[in-house]
């Protein structure tokens, strides 16, 4: 990633508008960046801020998505006495992640809950009316729509929680303590498919500020789909690590094939593919951005790996 540059030569209150949210680029007549502020650089990633504006073509005012799953907005204000143009980025990602997942919780609360409960009258009707037998396997069909039920309304309700989130209600917590809660978690899922939990963690506190149970919910999630989805009788890692830059990164890693493309879309995309059945990789996603985390997704010959990249507590 690029480093912020310093522009002294340009008579503005950069220190001052680097406090701002948006992201900041002074574009010189030439084409060439001037300065690009530090949240700018966040903002773009891998992408530079060159590459950016060239492929707008000039045209602005415009939304385009990087790629590393983030929306920006992109005005631009030509200051004639600088010989400049001031570049402004606005983050839309939230706000796009927003309205699909409250789409995403209105799907699941008129169909995926919708048809469990159905099936529950059902059952209950043709008890009542000796249409269905008043035995154990009755019994064990509604008990079995009624968990699913609960399930299904317990997915909305988490991803209702993390969409709610707000920093002021953040606590300090070694990542390294997720990390092994959520193998535990999971240690049962492995051992009924013989596969290895291995979780390595550094010497050293790795300490970041957050909401514990979300992101327990978050790693959890992750690593049981590679756990149950994965090949049986392989080895399953997650991998607590120090940054370069100030922040740790947590990786769960499978040998298996992957998320197919709606999938990584829900998980990484400002705006996914498509619709996915259950909520878990939509939560994933939300809880992440309430924490300004980055997700990060490989795959490759060897399995398939999922990053979350946290800053370092303050």
């Amino acid at each position: 990633m690029m480093q912020a540059s310093p522009c002294k030569t340009i008579s503005l209150p950069l220190a001052a508008l680097e406090s701002l949210v948006a992201g900041l680029i002074l574009e010189a007549a030439d084409g060439s960046i001037a300065y690009a502020s530090p949240r700018a650089l966040a903002l773009l990633g891998d992408q530079s801020p060159e590459a950016l504006i060239r492929g707008l073509g000039g045209a602005a005012p415009a939304v385009v998505d990087t790629d590393h799953g983030c929306r920006l907005a992109l005005r631009a204000c030509p200051l004639v006495d600088e010989g400049l143009t001031l570049w402004v980025l606005e983050d839309l990602t939230p706000a796009t992640r927003a309205a699909v997942l409250r789409d995403d919780a209105l799907r699941a609360m008129s169909h995926d809950l919708r048809a469990p409960i159905g099936t529950l009258l059902t059952l209950a009707e043709g008890a009542a009316d000796g249409t269905l037998a008043a035995n154990a396997e009755t019994f064990a069909r509604v008990a079995h729509f009624a968990g699913l039920a609960l399930a299904r309304a317990d997915s909305v309700l988490r991803m209702l929680r993390a969409d709610a989130a707000t920093a002021e209600r953040f606590e300090l917590f070694d990542l390294q303590q997720i990390a092994w809660e959520a193998a535990d978690e999971c240690w049962q899922d492995a051992r009924r498919r013989q596969i290895e939990i291995v979780v390595e963690v550094p010497d050293g506190e790795t300490l970041v500020r957050g909401d514990l149970d979300m992101l327990r919910q978050a790693l959890t999630h992750l690593l049981r789909n590679a756990v149950l989805h994965g090949p049986a009788g392989q080895r399953v890692s997650i991998t607590v690590a120090a940054q370069a830059q100030a922040g740790y990164s947590v990786t769960v890693r499978d040998h298996g094939g992957g998320l197919d493309a709606v999938q990584a879309s829900v998980l990484l995309a400002a705006t996914p593919l498509a619709p996915v059945r259950g909520l878990g990789l939509a939560t994933v996603r939300r809880i992440c951005d309430a924490h300004g985390a980055r997700l990060q997704y490989r795959h490759d010959a060897d399995g398939a790996s999922v990053t979350l990249h946290l800053p370092a507590a303050s």
